[in-house]
């Protein structure tokens, strides 16, 4: 079970901040994320069947790109308030942006120790010059989403073409290996019926291109209605004990404005905006003060998390 929080300015009884302390092994809700996700361009160009792109009742614009001062402005805030993880990437394929290793550099060349780069991709625009402009520019880890081994159970889950990836990720690790590059790069998929039964064999496949694979558990995206997620689950979901999200994370739009959660696709609450006002205040900001305290109670009405569900076995 994820780490539990409090808010000490919700907490004004010491004897109570100390039994969260203490017995309960709770921490104090973080002057700073611990994460960030940025969305430097919007829009994906896959369309899996789990997850809600293109399928959102909210009109998402396609390749809309984030104001270069916005995102310098974001990542020097995220190196000064010591946010250990920056993402590059929100609810889109980050390599649509063809800017994405100049803003990758731009991180590694402000970014202090302990603090790194992580991103996402679906692996269908990753090309040589991509890869190569991504590890030239300092990425830390860079996880491909790649639905199994087989190409039917691919194209059903992803809609993409799977030689193709197969390519862009062997020939990144040959660019990887030639280069002597840092970068880590590792095979990321969700746990569906079609996977679970040959996750052995999919692990040796990745294991002869010197690749490993992290298997992530299923959720429904904060009960979005058009997905399958219930239905391709290796295991029954069932509603999150406790998500630390909201805690430990957070999460930018392409303009600048911050949603609730990675799985917010609907936009059902702007917590803040990073055009107009500093990450630390909307971060300690009334709004997502709040938003923690009435989870925290259990009162989940109206928030992303009312209904979420996720698969509790990890793999």
């Amino acid at each position: 079970m994820p780490r539990q929080y409090f808010i000490p300015e919700h907490t004004p009884n010491p004897l109570t901040r100390l039994k969260y302390l203490v017995v309960d092994k709770k921490r104090p809700q973080p002057k700073a994320p611990r994460a960030i996700q940025i969305q430097t361009i919007s829009g994906c160009n896959g369309n899996c069947i789990f997850c809600p792109n293109k399928k959102t009742k909210l009109e998402i614009p396609y390749g809309k790109k984030m104001d270069v001062d916005l995102f310098k402005g974001i990542i020097d805030q995220c190196v000064t308030m010591n946010v250990r993880r920056i993402s590059p990437y929100l609810m889109n394929e980050p390599l649509m942006d063809e800017d994405l290793p100049q803003r990758v550099h731009y991180i590694s060349k402000k970014k202090k120790r302990r603090q790194y780069t992580k991103i996402n991709s679906n692996g269908a625009l990753l090309t040589q010059a991509m890869a190569e402009g991504l590890m030239d520019a300092g990425l830390n880890r860079l996880h491909i989403s790649v639905q199994g081994i087989d190409p039917a159970n691919y194209a059903h889950l992803m809609k993409l073409n799977f030689d193709q990836v197969i390519k862009n990720v062997e020939a990144a690790v040959k660019i990887k290996e030639k280069g002597n590059y840092a970068t880590q790069i590792r095979v990321v998929m969700l746990d569906t019926n079609e996977i679970h039964p040959r996750l052995d064999e999919i692990r040796a496949f990745w294991k002869e291109r010197g690749l490993q694979i992290n298997v992530n558990q299923m959720e429904n995206r904060g009960t979005h209605k058009q997905i399958q997620t219930g239905k391709i689950s290796a295991n029954k979901l069932n509603a999150f004990r406790w998500c630390d999200r909201l805690f430990r994370q957070a999460y930018v739009l392409y303009d600048g404005r911050m949603v609730q959660c990675c799985s917010d696709w609907e936009q059902t609450k702007i917590l803040g905006d990073l055009s107009k006002d500093s990450l630390q205040t909307v971060w300690n900001g009334p709004d997502y003060m709040d938003y923690r305290q009435k989870f925290i109670d259990g009162d989940l009405k109206g928030s992303i998390c009312n209904g979420c569900m996720k698969d509790p076995k990890k793999k």
